[in-house]
């Protein structure tokens, strides 16, 4: 047995290994023990034995036992040594006549967990078992809840692909990472029942997943919205009577009769308050009770938990939900913190009684539109990526999971969406078992354990490469390049069986994404660039020679593509990430039901700059019969942008104008934006529908009409409506001005959109009218020398009451004298 240093680690040969598990090993234990060689075959091709009498030869030895009983002459190794809580675990060493490791659990959990943890410790390649020489380690868990929501329904963008055995392997191994909680949903939800990809019923997973979480003793929960059993119809403020109507309360309480009657185990039943769903606080409470004395019918010991949650809950809403809260009825368990909750955790805790529990549900899988965006987000990647790429952001979950660890909370069960998020996932449970435990050391056992030892660092800080790509303006970010560089290196390092491995590809999709689209943003910006300079030339050349000299450099970006072998290895890639493991990163060839669901395969080329708004006005201004009339129109479409001599225009997508935004809260202070303003994305104005507005909600109605205002019968509208500074429920949105002339009059003229209780003020008195709604779609506003006499502007727009936020895309404050 010889010693070797292994990415920076002593380790000593343990392929001959035996496996001594003394008896009385309970059921649950006894699978541990079987993961453990299971998993270990699987990675080495070695099937280590299993024996609950102790070998006596001097082959090394892997202990698998309970704390504190079968002990024996390796527990002098022990001394000092602190002994685990529930659910927790001990492994040491004992460098003896032979290398003994011994892992201790302090129930069937902790032996599970102890398995998890040394699976993480070893180093296992093909026909070779490493160990460290050298371990001693005892942990119990911080938190006593550490789960994750795995849905099988057509929204997900990889879950509705997978076999019960695929769906047994993931929670196995969300398992080693001491995850104890898994989080499933009823077939009728906000979704189709069944889709194109889903080869079993929605029930039958259901009983699966709930027989695989009892094998191992992990709690099953429920998502359960309250939905209608048919067309997915679902209350609105409005229609609770229906919903409370005898003979639709049947229906509802007779479906969960059927389900919980289903199922091996349930422990709890999540109802969110809103999203989706909407009734009112007292019908969600009435509803609840009955909901819950069918759960006890079948399992008596379960309990329900509800949030708060809603996208503009009123504060009669949010009233009534409290005092049913503090009525602490007997099934109620909890209440839960997760997304679109109007208070902060320290603000729920205080108005949730403290023998209630609160659970958070933190959003791991959204990038925008979403509890926790990625900050400051540059258009570019949100309009590519969009919301739901893959997505590893493990330094910025580590810090939003311990900015909420001392709220009260009981632990976390997190929002899934499918595959996306698988790296978060485990950040996620590590930092729920230890909030201590560095970012760098969960990537590394992940990469270990899931890719292989030869990569372990080289995936770790591959994936920490990959979060730093979406930070700052896409056009100034050098680690971009570097990231790919450094996974197409590993990817020439690699095998055939490394560059198979899912987690690997994911990544590998990325690096090569991230770089196409940096690529094609630094083309297009100078394709654009070149193009309004030709358009300047119309005065003289003409304006059609103008245009079509415009137009021609446009195209450029079809005609002269850059980065194209980038593009045709994310098609590769996306191809095999659906064959490995179901995801669906296409709308057409994979099936995913949306490209703002996990498609952004599908926006792989979506313009980056003003190309389809400006060939649309280019198209218009063709059919007009007179030279004055289109040299009027071109200059209009030209100068858009032009505040004129003295003026200042923002558009809040650039981050050159973040910097006259009054941030409240620095972002490691709030990064749910509850009480800061935000920039906020809407690629569905120019993804879906081939960029062109034909939807048919107000909002794109309310964008198509104000494009003809810039020239009647426009379609594609500008990229800087695609992002706006915006804010969550009441925080205020503050744009400052400085160094204006004060003797000066300006028009300040507002691109964006607000209506309800918020108001806009400058400097401090009120500029829109009262009571008028849909105010903003390139309204003006006269600002004399009497309100700036310091030459400074504050420009601000607050919800007053109850209503929506603002959406404020463009800014010109133009000086008029």
């Amino acid at each position: 047995m010889s010693d070797r240093i292994c990415n920076g680690v002593e380790v000593a040969d343990m392929s001959q290994a035996k496996i001594f598990a003394p008896v009385p090993m309970q059921e649950r234990g006894a699978l541990a023990v079987r993961i453990l060689i299971e998993e270990i075959e699987k990675r080495t091709g070695i099937r280590i034995m299993a024996d609950s009498a102790r070998p006596d030869d001097t082959s090394p030895l892997i202990v698998v036992r309970y704390a504190g009983r079968d002990g024996g002459s390796e527990n002098r190794a022990a001394d000092g040594l602190p002994v685990p809580g529930r659910e927790g675990f001990r492994i040491y060493t004992d460098d003896g006549p032979k290398l003994t490791i011994v892992v201790e659990g302090a129930d069937d959990r902790g032996v599970l967990y102890g398995v998890g943890k040394l699976l993480r410790l070893l180093y296992l390649s093909e026909s070779k078992i490493e160990a460290p020489v050298s371990v001693r380690l005892s942990e119990t868990p911080h938190f006593p809840l550490r789960g994750h929501q795995l849905g099988y329904r057509p929204k997900t963008n990889a879950y509705d692909a997978w076999t019960p055995e695929i769906y047994a392997q993931y929670i196995r191994e969300l398992a080693l990472f001491g995850a104890n909680s898994i989080e499933i949903m009823p077939p009728i939800t906000d979704d189709e029942r069944t889709g194109p990809l889903m080869k079993y019923d929605p029930l039958f997973m259901m009983q699966h997943v709930s027989e695989v979480c009892d094998s191992m003793d992990l709690d099953v929960w429920v998502w359960y919205p309250n939905m209608g059993a048919e067309d997915n119809w679902y209350p609105a403020s409005g229609n609770d009577e229906a919903f409370m109507k005898p003979e639709y309360l049947r229906k509802q309480l007779a479906e969960r009769d059927e389900i919980f009657r289903s199922m091996k185990r349930l422990d709890h039943i999540f109802v969110p308050g809103g999203d989706p769903g909407a009734l009112g606080a007292q019908d969600l409470f009435d509803f609840m009770a009955m909901e819950a004395e069918v759960l006890r019918k079948y399992h008596p010991q379960a309990k329900m938990w509800v949030s708060p949650q809603a996208f503009n809950p009123t504060d009669e809403w949010l009233d009534t939900f409290f005092a049913n809260v503090r009525k602490e009825p007997v099934w109620l368990a909890g209440v839960v913190f997760g997304p679109w909750e109007k208070h902060s955790l320290p603000e729920l805790r205080k108005l949730v009684p403290q023998s209630l529990a609160i659970r958070s549900y933190p959003d791991i899988t959204h990038n925008l539109s979403c509890q926790y965006p990625v900050h400051n987000w540059d258009t570019a990647f949100a309009i590519t990526l969009g919301r739901e790429c893959i997505n590893p952001r493990p330094e910025e979950q580590k810090h939003i999971h311990n900015f909420n660890k001392n709220g009260g909370i009981v632990g976390s069960l997190s929002y899934s969406e499918g595959i996306n998020d698988d790296v978060n996932k485990f950040i996620w449970s590590d930092q729920d078992w230890s909030p201590d435990t560095p970012v760098v050391q969960t990537l590394k056992e992940y990469a270990r354990l899931f890719i292989g030892p030869a990569f372990e660092d080289g995936v770790a800080y591959g994936l920490l490469a990959l979060e730093r790509n979406l930070r700052g303006p896409i056009g100034l970010n050098r680690q971009i390049p570097l990231t790919l560089k450094h996974w197409m290196e590993m990817e020439a390092a690699a095998d055939d069986k490394v560059r198979g491995n899912y987690r690997f590809e994911q990544g590998l999709l990325r690096a090569y994404y991230d770089a196409y689209i940096q690529r094609r943003w630094i083309h297009e910006t100078e394709l654009e660039r070149q193009a309004m300079d030709l358009l300047t030339r119309a005065g003289e050349w003409g304006t059609m020679r103008s245009m079509a000299a415009a137009e021609e450099a446009l195209r450029q970006k079809e005609c002269e593509p850059v980065g194209i072998g980038y593009k045709r290895k994310c098609d590769e890639l996306a191809d095999r990430l659906f064959e490995h493991i179901g995801a669906q990163l296409t709308v057409g060839k994979h099936k995913a039901i949306g490209v703002l669901r996990g498609a952004f395969m599908d926006c792989i080329d979506t313009p980056l700059n003003d190309m389809a708004f400006l060939l649309d006005a280019f198209h218009l201004i063709r059919q007009m019969p007179e030279e004055e009339e289109r040299l009027a129109a071109l200059q209009r479409i030209v100068d858009r942008t032009n505040p004129g001599i003295g003026g200042f225009y923002d558009h809040f997508g650039a981050h050159s104008s973040l910097a006259r935004v009054d941030i409240a809260h620095a972002w490691e202070d709030d990064p749910g934006y509850l009480e800061t303003a935000i920039v906020r994305h809407n690629p569905a104005l120019i993804v879906e529908a081939h960029s062109e507005l034909t939807g048919s909600d107000t909002y794109t109605r309310l964008c198509r009409e104000t494009l003809h205002k810039i020239l009647p019968g426009l379609t594609h509208p500008p990229l800087a409506w695609v992002s706006s500074l915006s804010s969550y429920y009441s925080a205020p949105v503050k744009v400052v001005y400085d160094h204006l002339d004060c003797r000066a009059s300006y028009t300040v003229k507002v691109m964006g959109l607000w209506s309800g209780k918020v108001r806009m003020r400058i400097n401090g008195k009120y500029a829109d009218d009262t009571g008028v709604n849909d105010r903003g779609l390139l309204d003006e506003f006269t600002v004399p020398p009497d309100m700036i006499p310091e030459g400074r502007m504050e420009i601000v727009w607050a919800n007053e009451e109850a209503g929506s936020a603002p959406f404020i895309h463009e800014l010109w404050v133009m000086r008029k004298s």
